[in-house]
């Protein structure tokens, strides 16, 4: 698993005046990782092409006083496919994980989970996109050709091994990893995991090594849906729970407190 190949961002970012935009491209341009920066006022969005992760990026935006909200994820390439996954679960742990197709070999996975206990965590995509009995329902790690789990670097594994992310001090883990056997398109519909434990990449002799790392009870976890690619999210407001783009930076991004006091219920 590599990290170092560019994506573009796309943001959306409140600015009114020409100040505004000054302010946030010269902060962006002079940031190592950022390889082009397009800034529009008149629609208020701001393309970034960088090797940062999506919430670096951002937080560099914000920076400048401004708020941003990410509408959509592209490469240099044609739109190969783009998902998204919201995890959480009955704890606090709770985050936002971006799934973009580089090209037919390479898979980009960009992330920010929050309310982890520091260290590692197992990160695996799941074969069932089941949360009628929370995590517990997703089934087992998808692996379609029957392999043994192993690292993601490893030849010999399961599609869905991501291997471990780090979660600092503060309970925060924020990632963005390239994989070479894990496809966009096969994943849609799956489920993203986040264990309490590190995952031993199947070398720890443990009994369940070579099932599923023996990386501990599953945290939290979430679907994981087709989003947008560059300039195909137009939303202004949710029609599921009616928030709006800019309350919906301000929101939990799962669970109870997302959705606003006198929003209707959801038609599904």
């Amino acid at each position: 698993m590599e990290t170092g190949r560019s994506a573009k961002l796309e943001f959306a970012v409140q600015m009114t005046c020409d100040s505004c935009v000054n302010a946030v491209r010269s902060t962006l341009e002079n940031q190592p990782g950022v390889q082009a920066v397009q800034v529009d006022l008149g629609k208020e969005q701001v393309l970034v092409e960088a090797s940062l992760t999506a919430q670096e990026v951002q937080q560099l935006i914000e920076s400048t006083g401004r708020r941003a909200v990410l509408k959509g994820m592209g490469s240099g390439q044609q739109d190969l496919g783009s998902a998204v996954a919201m995890l959480s679960g009955c704890g606090p742990v709770q985050g936002v994980v971006r799934f973009l197709q580089l090209s037919q070999e390479r898979c980009l996975i960009d992330g920010t989970i929050d309310g982890l206990q520091p260290g590692l965590h197992g990160l695996h995509v799941h074969h069932l996109g089941d949360l009628t009995q929370d995590c517990r329902s997703c089934g087992e790690h998808y692996n379609p050709y029957g392999k043994p789990h192993g690292g993601p670097q490893d030849s010999e594994r399961h599609v869905g091994d991501l291997g471990n992310i780090q979660a600092g001090p503060e309970g925060r883990a924020s990632f963005r990893l390239e994989d070479t056997q894990l496809k966009v398109w096969d994943v849609i519909g799956r489920s993203l995991v986040v264990d309490s434990g590190e995952d031993d990449l199947g070398k720890g002799g443990h009994p369940l090594s070579k099932i599923t790392g023996n990386s501990g009870e599953r945290l939290a976890c979430g679907i994981i849906a087709r989003s947008a690619s560059l300039f195909q999210n137009t939303k202004k407001i949710c029609a599921c729970d009616g928030v709006t783009l800019w309350e919906e930076r301000d929101l939990p991004i799962a669970g109870k407190g997302r959705q606003k006091p006198d929003a209707p219920s959801a038609n599904l």
